[in-house]
């Protein structure tokens, strides 16, 4: 990423100090050829740059490079009259750019698609295109055969239009809108959870209340019958009801009599 950031740098020096149409067409070539350089929108935003747009000799060069920033081979191919001339490497970059913005919309992409969109008229040139594409680090993925698709891990952003811009802040705009509603209903979810898990705590604690009473009344309970259990033998023969009792001398006496 480094190596790559430093030749965008380089080539942004050089075409700051042009002036002349033919230096810019030169670079604009040599920039679009590279296997180090997939982003162009610095260079379309240059001064000198911008004359070429409207310049009827070179506003092809400048569209040339707009179709590298922001475009695809079926756009070249619909609007060839618009360019210059390809060679095979500028095709191959532009091809593998195609990729980039094709696997920007689908993981899964089957060769079929591709060729159509790529202008290929066999498996095995798709295939050594996008392992080229592999090989510059890209995109990542793998090419599945027993079902003629590729399965993309990761692309490269390329850049982007104005409109793609405000394309892009409105679906942010929609996403941040869905995570507020996804926060509120987890908010409320919470609540609802929090709310239930008190119940829960003050059921328990009512029955825990009420297993500590019952702990209470039992141990009483078992105090008394202790208590019961613990008077002398003699202490319950007085507790009882006490009958009249017959002297010595045959006379009937109570127990109490002097």
């Amino acid at each position: 990423m480094t190596d790559k950031s430093n030749q965008i740098d380089q080539y942004l020096s050089i075409a700051k100090t042009l002036n002349d149409a033919e230096s810019a067409v030169e670079l604009i070539q040599k920039v679009i050829e590279s296997p180090s350089v997939h982003s162009f929108s610095d260079f379309l935003e240059l001064a000198f740059f911008q004359t070429l747009k409207n310049d009827p000799t070179y506003s092809k060069y400048y569209h040339l490079l707009e179709l590298f920033a922001y475009g695809t081979y079926s756009d070249y191919k619909t609007k060839q009259h618009q360019y210059p001339e390809l060679n095979t490497a500028s095709i191959t970059k532009l091809r593998h750019l195609s990729i980039i913005s094709i696997a920007g919309k689908n993981r899964t992409i089957s060769y079929k698609y591709l060729c159509e969109q790529l202008h290929i008229g066999n498996v095995r040139e798709l295939e050594d295109l996008i392992i080229e594409a592999f090989y510059a680090n890209i995109i990542r993925g793998k090419l599945d055969q027993m079902k003629n698709q590729l399965e993309v891990e990761f692309a490269i952003g390329r850049d982007v239009t104005d409109e793609q811009v405000d394309d892009i802040l409105s679906v942010l705009d929609s996403w941040c809108k869905n995570c507020d509603i996804a926060l509120k209903t987890i908010e409320v979810q919470i609540s609802q959870a929090n709310s239930f898990k008190q119940k829960q705590i003050d059921k328990k604690a009512n029955i825990d209340l009420e297993v500590l009473n019952l702990k209470k009344s039992i141990m009483i309970q078992n105090q008394d019958s202790d208590s019961l259990n613990n008077v002398p033998k003699e202490s319950k023969k007085s507790l009882k009801t006490k009958g009249p009792r017959v002297s010595s001398g045959g006379k009937v006496s109570s127990s109490g009599a002097k």
